[in-house]
């Protein structure tokens, strides 16, 4: 196994990271995707690896229910409303967040928990 940079953060970390950040804030996992629903809308997240560099994406989806009758495991792509989240990464925002310049975990819990709370809970609330 090869030793990790200073300053780099492997996938598996990451994603074990964005895994239980995700669920403490009321998501399921089922296959791929994070869920959390209302009565009226399907938030879903996904994550997304650049194919150019050591690079995640927070996608998200956000689904009507009343439009997709009987739509029960939508990807974020299916949303009605898509966006993503943004990291803020020292004195800037990046959509996608660097693994390779990254080393400290509350970057991502920080940014996570804000993307929740900005776009997720908004969109359940109404």
């Amino acid at each position: 196994m090869c030793i990790e940079e200073v300053g780099t953060m492997e996938n598996k970390k990451f994603k074990t990271i964005v895994n239980e950040c995700l669920l403490t804030n009321g998501f399921l996992k089922k296959g791929k995707y994070y869920y959390k629903e209302s009565p009226e809308v399907i938030c879903v997240l996904g994550l997304q690896k650049s194919n150019y560099s050591n690079c995640y994406y927070v996608n998200v989806g956000i689904v009507i229910k009343k439009i997709y009758n009987n739509l029960e495991l939508p990807r974020d792509v299916d949303g009605h409303i898509r966006s993503r989240f943004y990291f803020t990464v020292g004195d800037k925002q990046v959509e996608c967040l660097n693994l390779d310049e990254i080393n400290e975990d509350s970057v991502m819990i920080s940014s996570l928990e804000a993307g929740i709370s900005e776009i997720i809970n908004p969109a359940l609330e109404h």
